[in-house]
């Protein structure tokens, strides 16, 4: 049975309030604010799993493995704390090819759920009671000739609760044993010894050069001083040089619960911190924005200006007028102006240059708004260039051409949605011009009917004495009189609509405006705000990783 397949435990008791799972639940958003920057996260997840798995288990041991290259004596110190062959050790190598479990007899029961989790089926129990609460596990060596034994110590790595990295006077400066286990693993342990066996094989001189250097080796790359019980020089020979050291180190008060936590909290410090530092994030410090407030203003303001050139504002306010207009026309000019509307609408004209809605629905006849989209490319271009590394590509694929030019599109189309139908306004007055121009029409056409019956009949008419022009019969003057009454009906509609129809226009000019640069303020950046939000998430469950898990990884 491999460790996937082992039966899951029952997880209940873990508290809501426990500081350890507040941790776990901030790894969760963690790793899904990382996904969202296109981090990778399986590493992560599979500690969350793990850690949660690992809480449910009961008992009251802990998990420790012996990791260390062919030929360093794992199986002989195993031997020796037991003082009989728990795990063969031979001149053959590799001789232990699948891990070995060593454990109190007293919690052989209750890690056996753990043990299978980890996929260890060779138990050994034992009765020492000086030892602690401890299994321990013999694991097969790390630079095997046979690849499957690394494999299969990377996979039960992650889920062990302590290591005791084992080494010799030969191997201990090892590339594959610094460079590909303890840098990685140290930090993700919070309870770990480093044994270097064989030490009789050397002088006490080179015994403590190698311990010097060791403990100097660890102190840096786990961030911090090194600890004096950190490096156990041994020997596993007659004399058993330093396994008494170990037995201390192994019974020295530890609670089996603590190291277990310590272990799960230091894991999932350890990775956060490496995707924080992927994502180009400081724990310490709240991240500086892709793009700040400035030129976060100035690319909106860049943007909504070439967007409203294509709409053309100033188009849209001839269209306003021009339909204010038309409705007064309809309204005011008596019955001639209801015939010549009749034509504009017959003809079409009306509807070209006098309907506003029409006008607005067709903006993307005017023009593209390549010129938006390269005022936001070229305001974030700064921020793509200062991102971490591992996110430059999906902030530059929120930033796509395509991507920017569909989401301004939409914002004018929202913003025409919202602006609703524009109907133009009306007035009274206009009723009033109407009957006005209504009667001087009558008015004309008893005028000229007469002027007709007086040339054709030439009945007696009077006149009227007009300045330079001298006597002019009545019925001509009639209808000068009615024509230039219906001239300047004609003239004082026009003006009063003009005037109702500007102040109309301004107003919708303004709202055009406005809703476009709200939404474009609110949308057109929003793949970018999708990503700083991410960013935020990021720092925020960080840091709270950082304080959670801090207490457990204290206790332990």
């Amino acid at each position: 049975m491999t460790v996937a397949d082992a039966p899951a435990p029952d997880v209940a008791g873990l508290a809501a309030s426990d500081s350890l799972t507040h941790c776990l639940g901030a790894t969760s958003d963690l790793a899904d604010a990382a996904e969202t920057l296109g981090l990778p996260t399986a590493s992560l997840r599979a500690a969350h799993e793990d850690g949660i798995r690992r809480m449910g288990y009961p008992g009251d041991a802990y998990v420790l493995a012996l990791v260390g290259g062919t030929g360093v004596g794992k199986s002989s110190i195993l031997n020796a704390l037991a003082g009989s062959v728990v795990s063969v050790a031979s001149v053959r190598r590799p001789t232990t090819t699948e891990p070995i479990a060593w454990v109190p007899r007293t919690e052989r029961e209750t890690l056996a759920p753990l043990l299978a989790w980890l996929g260890v089926h060779e138990i050994h129990d034992h009765d020492e009671g000086g030892l602690g609460p401890v299994a321990i596990l013999d694991l097969p060596d790390v630079d095997s000739i046979a690849k499957e034994h690394r494999e299969r110590v990377e996979e039960l790595l992650p889920r062990v609760d302590a290591v005791a990295w084992v080494t010799d006077p030969e191997k201990y400066a090892d590339a594959v044993f610094h460079d590909e286990f303890l840098r990685s693993w140290l930090p993700r342990l919070a309870r770990q010894v480093v044994l270097v066996n064989k030490a009789d094989r050397v002088t006490v001189d080179d015994s403590r050069r190698v311990r010097a250097d060791l403990e100097r080796d660890l102190a840096r790359e786990n961030g911090g001083p090194g600890h004096p019980d950190v490096v156990v020089l041994l020997s596993t020979t007659t004399e058993q040089h330093g396994i008494d050291d170990l037995r201390t180190w192994l019974s020295a008060g530890v609670e089996a619960k603590a190291v277990v936590r310590g272990r799960i909290a230091a894991t999932l410090v350890a990775g956060a911190r490496d995707l924080a530092h992927v994502a180009g994030i400081d724990p310490r410090r709240s991240p500086a924005p892709f793009l700040d407030e400035s030129g976060r203003a100035a690319a909106i303001r860049s943007a909504t200006a070439a967007v409203l050139r294509t709409v053309d504002l100033g188009g849209l306010e001839a269209q306003a007028i021009a339909a204010t207009r038309a409705a007064a026309r309809s309204r005011g000019a008596g019955p001639l102006g209801r015939l010549t509307s009749l034509a504009y609408r017959a003809s079409g004209r009306e509807t070209a240059v006098a309907d506003p809605n029409r006008y607005l629905l067709r903006w993307r006849d005017r023009g593209a708004i390549g010129p938006a989209v390269e005022s936001i490319r070229e305001a974030l271009s700064a921020g793509i260039r200062s991102a971490s590394p591992a996110i430059r590509p999906v902030l530059a694929g929120a930033l796509e051409p395509t991507e920017i030019r569909r989401g301004l599109e939409r914002a004018v189309d929202r913003t025409i949605g919202s602006v609703g139908a524009l109907e133009a306004p009306s007035s009274r007055s206009w009723s009033v011009i109407g009957l006005l121009q209504t009667l001087a029409t009558a008015g004309i056409a008893v005028s000229a009917a007469w002027v007709l019956v007086w040339i054709l009949a030439r009945p007696v008419a009077g006149s009227v004495e007009l300045p330079v022009l001298g006597p002019v019969p009545s019925p001509f003057v009639s209808l000068v009189a009615f024509v230039l009454a219906g001239y300047i009906l004609a003239r004082l509609l026009g003006a009063h609509a003009r005037w109702v129809g500007s102040r109309w226009a301004r107003r919708v000019r303004d709202r055009v405006a406005t809703a476009v640069e709200d939404d474009i303020r609110e949308h057109a950046l929003a793949p970018l705000d999708r990503l700083e939000d991410a960013r935020r998430r990021l720092w925020s469950a960080t840091t709270t990783i950082e304080k959670a898990c801090a207490p457990d990884r204290r206790r332990s």
